[in-house]
């Protein structure tokens, strides 16, 4: 084994380092502008934010899966891999159906309403602009926050293999992604996204496969992780305190789809800007395909990294400080001798976070634009053109903010993974709102907040206290260390993970994620709660549930919506449908529906939602 200096060595950064890097970084900046070109004549939010919907459908997929897999998911799931083995893997499928659940239940109902702030839904349903503004400023909050956590770790990285201090790298990225994505919208998003996801992907590609041809190859490593414990991918245990199991990886995968592309901003903008909602199903089906290629390939990467370490574990040894550290340090240690390695690996991680970064910038200038600064009285008199400039302001904003963010992480520490800890516990909530609404039509206005509330109550005493207490300790795999000197100090005592590789390809979208599990060989004898155990696995969906059934008890007490209220469109029609036998049931006759007076919802052209009623058209609702 490399001692600790030429390792360090090896990963510097060379000529041919700097060559891939840099053209990685000019290509996004070209092709952000050039792609932006169109929007710059037709000068409109609609076109900024949305691409004129009318987007290349396989462009958008690559886009969206591009937004999804972050740095922070290419580090992480390799760690989570060689740390606890391979259950985890099977969460693609919980993925599938999430992304059927997204496809038929969701698409149907947002895709028709041709919204750019898919909070402006909750207003539709349930009559409350302050309900749109509470979901929205609880998403920016959110998203806030993963900006700077999203560059803070590709930049940490960027700055440990180059001359650039960790502030430097900060702002290369930061105002790059900035530039491009202010010039060109939604556009430069998308069509840069294509570039830095396949540069994500070939880069991760062609290291794992040399490391893993080194190692004798695919069914080499196999091998060793079966020997080593790593391959576990039907543990059937039904119980909810085991970290991972079979059942609770497919809950977790429902969930991430869900909340991640069903019911996030970013995404959305990219589910809405082809031609169509057949179209859009098509995307979200590709998309699903090309997430279960490049997640396959890294949690690969983690046995790949199990097999060349097995004998001596560079964490327990103290050759790298966290867990989540072991791919950049393998890809240091096995291919620092070859000419632009690195660099590959580098401009892989760095295209994953800047297609994430440009996703959440333009998320963010949608968000504050319709959901905020739309209505005031000084915005109200602008044209398209006007209106276009303040959202391309809005984005430059967002792109800078993440700066700031960055720098904040490196010097608040654990103060600022408590505060994103916080702001990690509405996601959930806001996920249950969508639902309530579209699966549960008697749910009313004061239904909705009651649910949200009591759902973020429980998320924010949930975190904290498990923050507090550091529950939910889990006993990782074993590690070996006999075929390489350590200093006897070190144990696996000493191995933890950070904010960041804490399962973190679902930091945005558990709450559990968001908070530092120390993992130790000896976990602590339990002081607290059994429920503090409960596999984080489980958490997004509990924040779902108690939003439904403290919304549907609340909405009884207080007056549900009785079918006649109900706007059709506005629900899933199944659920509509049984609504009404029941309300007709329980009431003991029949009461005046909107579909029931030949209320059509048709489709025009373009999409655009028309009321039908007796053949005479209506306004749009």
């Amino acid at each position: 084994m490399s001692s600790l200096i030429s390792v360090e060595a090896t990963t510097r950064f060379m000529w041919a380092d700097y060559a891939i890097f840099s053209i990685l970084l000019l290509t996004s900046l070209i092709v952000g502008i050039i792609s932006g070109r169109k929007g710059w004549k037709n000068g409109s939010t609609r076109e900024f934010l949305l691409g004129n919907r009318n987007m290349n459908p396989i462009a958008v997929a690559l886009s969206l899966m591009g937004g999804v897999v972050s740095a922070i998911s290419v580090l992480g799931n390799s760690t989570e891999i060689y740390i606890h083995g391979t259950q985890l893997w099977m969460n693609l499928i919980g993925c599938f159906w999430g992304s059927l659940f997204v496809a038929f239940f969701v698409l149907p109902i947002l895709y028709p309403l041709e919204l750019i702030s898919m909070y402006e839904y909750l207003d539709l349903r349930f009559k409350s602009r302050t309900l749109q503004k509470i979901g929205s400023m609880s998403q920016i909050i959110n998203n806030v926050m993963y900006l700077g956590i999203c560059l803070y770790a590709p930049s940490l990285t960027l700055s440990s293999v180059t001359e650039l201090s960790l502030w430097s790298s900060i702002c290369v990225l930061g105002v790059l992604c900035s530039i491009y994505i202010t010039l060109g919208g939604v556009r430069a998003v998308v069509y840069t996204d294509v570039v830095q996801t396949s540069v994500m992907f070939i880069g991760v590609l062609v290291v794992i496969a040399q490391v893993s041809n080194d190692l004798g190859g695919i069914n080499s490593v196999w091998a060793a992780a079966e020997k080593g414990g790593r391959l576990d991918f039907f543990n059937m245990d039904t119980s909810p305190f085991v970290r991972h199991t079979f059942w609770s990886v497919q809950v977790l995968g429902m969930y991430f789809i869900t909340s991640t592309i069903g019911f996030s901003q970013p995404q959305y903008q990219r589910l809405v800007a082809v031609r169509s909602v057949t179209m859009s199903k098509l995307v979200l089906l590709s998309f699903i395909i090309g997430l279960t290629c490049i997640w396959s390939l890294f949690y690969y990467s983690g046995l790949v990294a199990y097999a060349a370490y097995k004998d001596c574990d560079p964490l327990t040894t103290g050759k790298i400080d966290k867990a989540d550290q072991i791919l950049v340090y393998m890809v240091g240690d096995k291919m620092g001798h070859l000419p632009g390695m690195i660099g590959l690996f580098v401009a892989a991680v760095a295209g994953a976070v800047l297609s994430s970064m440009s996703s959440v910038a333009s998320g963010l200038a949608a968000m504050i634009w319709e959901d905020f600064l739309k209505g005031f009285w000084i915005f109200k008199d602008m044209d398209s053109s006007q209106a276009c400039n303040v959202t391309r302001g809005l984005s430059l904003a967002a792109g800078l903010l993440s700066i700031v963010m960055a720098t904040l992480i490196s010097k608040l520490g654990t103060l600022f993974q408590a505060a994103y800890s916080i702001s990690g516990a509405i996601a959930s909530p806001l996920d249950g709102i969508f639902i309530a609404a579209m699966a549960f039509p008697w749910v009313n206005r004061t239904g909705a907040v009651a649910g949200f509330l009591s759902a973020f109550g429980f998320n924010i005493w949930f975190v904290i206290s498990k923050f507090y207490l550091q529950a939910g300790q889990t006993k990782p795999l074993p590690m070996s260390t006999e075929d390489c000197v350590i200093d006897e100090t070190l144990s696996n005592s000493d191995m933890e993970y950070n904010f960041l590789s804490n399962n973190s390809s679902f930091l945005m979208h558990t709450i559990n994620n968001s908070t530092q599990e120390i993992v130790q060989e000896h976990v602590k004898e339990r002081d607290y709660l059994v429920i503090f155990d409960v596999s984080y696995c489980y958490l997004g969906s509990i924040g779902i549930i108690i939003v439904l059934v403290v919304s549907t008890l609340v909405s009884l007490i207080t007056g549900m919506v009785p079918p006649s209220e109900v706007k059709a469109h506005l629900v899933d029609k199944r659920c509509f449908r049984a609504y009404k036998w029941i309300w007709s049931i329980c009431k003991g006759k029949e009461d005046s529906y909107n579909t029931d007076q030949d209320v059509q919802i048709a489709l025009t052209s373009n999409s655009k939602i028309e009321i039908v009623k007796n053949s005479t058209p209506l306004p749009e609702p």
